[in-house]
């Protein structure tokens, strides 16, 4: 599928909203105008990301906004377009309706849960954003609401549910990473430019980390909130706030009972749902049976495995790889990897640890590495490491993982095919993860 056409298509289209707005929205808009509050309509615009949609279209032309790259309150905008046009535009707002064959009832369920996160993502980067003292927080709000508009979309053009994560099948169908993908779609649909400011690239401030990180919280709730790797985004805001985690964690756990007390359809109760659910299959009659636990070497495995998926999937890192150490030749060897071709000779490379060489040094202590573009090759030259021959010249990052005082293996990563360089955050996020894997003891 090409993405330049579908976004145009996408914009020749008026998109209906959901079920419940469309009938709150056509009861006010009947109103008589005196009667008719703009706090309130802007109320109820946030409470569907569909509705917030038609109202960004609507005013995004404004030559005003596009020149000062400014973010209105959703107030600021109806009062921007006047209570006539406003009557006139939303007097006759669409439904999203079940019809077999066009819009499943699944899907219908899907665009809810999805919808339900946007607005998980907007509650909790209002409240993390209020703990260091920000009052202005409507156009991080915003942004939060309109992030998965692009894959929501997505659902009805398919009118099918996500055979895995949403967001990386989209970028896997379009050949684009999402970020990039939402700009274009901000674009394409003449969104206000101020989006294309807190969303988009550029300077990195507070404020965009902890939207960046309240997106990926609401995201990967229903993945799992007991992978480390979902903790772990929370704990990182935490330290951008200057609070502790239990309380980055009150604010999430609110801002998910506060979407599912205010549904606007059946999907937004999912994330509470996800939240309340418990990890391992669904609790049963306990038997007279001793239930099975994991081993410390099952648990490792099972968080390597973890972490080597929330490395492909949320860091978008194109090679992993995770080396075990053999403690009977003392040596590394090829474990897990993602990325790698079919006869790739690293595959059946062992690596040495003789004093001296790299990765002796590496895995002497629990510790990281981050190398830039080129310096692999200043690396293998100095300590002979085939292992680093082999990778080839752009950036990668190395970390020892330890379980007690003994070394498991050495996890590496790079993004071997686009040459792009590991970001500062990425990197931050690759070691918190290799150090949460760290803490299983055999």
């Amino acid at each position: 599928m090409e993405l330049a056409n579908w976004l145009s298509s996408l914009s020749e289209n008026r998109w209906p909203v959901l079920a419940d707005t469309a009938v709150q929205v056509r009861q006010m808009m009947a109103r008589h105008q005196d009667e008719l509050a703009f706090p309130e309509l802007a109320n109820l615009m946030l409470s569907d990301p569909f509705l917030l949609l038609d109202l960004l279209r609507m005013v995004g032309g404004s030559s005003a906004l596009q020149r000062s790259e400014s973010n209105p309150t959703v107030e600021q905008m109806l009062m921007l377009i006047g209570l006539e046009s406003v009557q006139k535009r939303f007097g006759n707002v669409q439904a999203l309706m079940v019809s077999r064959g066009k819009l499943d009832p699944e899907v219908i369920d899907a665009l809810g849960l999805w919808l339900g996160k946007s607005r998980v993502a907007a509650f909790l980067i209002k409240d993390w954003l209020a703990m260091i003292g920000e009052t202005r927080v409507q156009d991080c709000f915003i942004a939060a609401l309109v992030y998965n508009l692009p894959a929501c979309l997505y659902l009805i053009y398919r009118n099918r549910e996500p055979q895995g994560p949403l967001l990386q099948e989209v970028s896997d169908v379009f050949g684009m990473d999402y970020p990039k993908l939402l700009e274009q779609f901000i674009q394409h649909l003449a969104l206000p430019s101020g989006l294309l400011v807190t969303l988009g690239g550029g300077a990195t401030s507070r404020r965009k980390q902890l939207l960046k990180l309240a997106i990926a919280t609401a995201n990967g709730i229903d993945q799992g909130w007991w992978r480390p790797q979902w903790h772990i985004g929370i704990e990182a805001a935490a330290r951008l706030i200057g609070s502790t985690p239990e309380a980055a964690h009150e604010a999430v756990r609110d801002a998910i009972l506060r979407v599912a007390r205010n549904p606007r359809a059946r999907g937004y109760t999912y994330p509470a749902r996800a939240f309340l659910w418990r990890e391992g299959p669904f609790p049963v009659a306990p038997s007279a049976q001793p239930v099975p636990t994991l081993s410390g070497a099952e648990q490792l495995e099972q968080a390597l495995r973890e972490s080597i998926r929330h490395f492909a999937n949320d860091l978008k890192l194109e090679r992993i790889f995770f080396l075990r150490y053999d403690q009977h030749s003392h040596t590394l060897r090829l474990r897990y990897q993602v990325g790698l071709d079919d006869h790739d000779p690293i595959r059946k490379l062992v690596v040495s640890l003789e004093p001296g060489c790299f990765f002796n040094l590496l895995a002497s202590k629990p510790q990281s590495f981050h190398a830039p573009s080129g310096a692999r090759t200043q690396l293998a030259h100095r300590y002979g490491d085939d292992f680093l021959s082999l990778l080839g010249e752009g950036a990668f990052a190395a970390m020892s993982v330890f379980t007690g005082h003994k070394l498991a293996g050495v996890f590496v990563v790079d993004n071997y095919r686009s040459n792009k360089p590991i970001e500062d955050d990425t990197y931050q996020r690759f070691k918190e993860t290799v150090a949460r894997v760290s803490q299983i003891v055999l």
